[in-house]
């Protein structure tokens, strides 16, 4: 991607970028001044939402005419893979733009029972508060010192394929909802077996998927089927259920009990011990309460 920087000077025309990623997702938050770049070409599905200034796009029509769209604050656009764009932006913007695999909308459509050929339907300027919302919460995610975890950021990505698949692709026969039924009592098992045998880890919607026999969509829908939790909201759950034996049943200091129930730091065992009980884990062991 070659871009041209309309600067003067020594101005160092990018203000911030970050960047993260997820199994089938990149993310990226950029602030920058204004420049241009070239046609270009990319290979998966990009979703841009402007969180300050405005950018254009150009793309030329089979009839040879430049046809210009608008980007601003509160919409969003989408540009397929395979699909050449431009675009510009004559003064300071910034953007969050998530790069999306054609493999995970693929897999989203077969999820709906459609072809996994289908195809995304380019669109901008479109008013979609709850695609903003997933783009944002990823990216809170990603810059939060207390991240939940891969468990939760992959489940949003999951879930934002689908809405990709249900609202802009070619398919006019998605049906609202699918029916599916819970897990099966041996797969329920197999599912709590694993997220108890490795509380410890960050572990991915796609490995407990994998060790159940299921997809990650099928999944994910099933286990909250069964239990009225996502698989996040439970694996948080039997962590805070490890801490209160851990700080019932032994001498741990309180950052080695938020370890080894799967807390990255002090801070977040701390808060999320507290919403559980409604005590911290130093008055919940004073009070003996486990």
């Amino acid at each position: 991607m070659k871009v041209h920087w309309k600067v003067s000077g020594n101005q160092k025309p990018i203000i911030f970028h970050h960047s993260a990623s997820w199994e089938g997702l990149e993310l990226h938050n950029s602030r920058f001044l204004a420049g241009e770049i070239d046609e270009m070409v990319d290979q998966k599905h990009e979703i841009t939402i402007p969180l300050f200034g405005t950018f254009i796009t150009e793309k030329h029509t089979a009839t040879g005419k430049t046809k210009l769209n608008c980007g601003t604050v509160g919409s969003s656009c989408l540009v397929p893979a395979g699909q050449p764009i431009q675009c510009h932006w004559i003064d300071e913007t910034e953007l969050l733009y998530m790069k999306v695999d054609k493999v995970l909308v693929s897999e989203a459509a077969a999820n709906l029972r459609l072809s996994k050929q289908i195809e995304l339907v380019e669109t901008y300027g479109m008013q979609d508060p709850l695609l903003i919302q997933f783009g944002l919460a990823l990216l809170a995610e990603s810059k939060s010192d207390e991240a939940q975890g891969r468990l939760y950021a992959e489940s949003l990505v999951h879930s934002l394929a689908l809405h990709l698949v249900r609202h802009y692709s070619t398919s006019n026969t998605i049906p609202e909802t699918i029916s599916i039924g819970g897990l099966s009592g041996s797969k329920f098992r197999r599912a709590k077996e694993f997220i108890n045998e490795h509380l410890e880890e960050d572990v991915t919607l796609n490995e407990i998927a994998d060790y159940v026999g299921l997809s990650p969509y099928h999944f994910a829908r099933a286990f909250k089927k069964t239990t009225g939790l996502t698989p996040q909201q439970y694996l948080t759950e039997q962590r805070i259920e490890r801490a209160k034996n851990l700080l019932a049943k032994s001498d741990l200091p309180l950052v080695e009990v938020g370890f080894r129930s799967g807390f990255k730091n002090q801070s977040h065992f701390t808060t999320l011990f507290r919403k559980f009980t409604n005590k911290t884990p130093k008055l919940w062991r004073e009070l003996k309460l486990a």
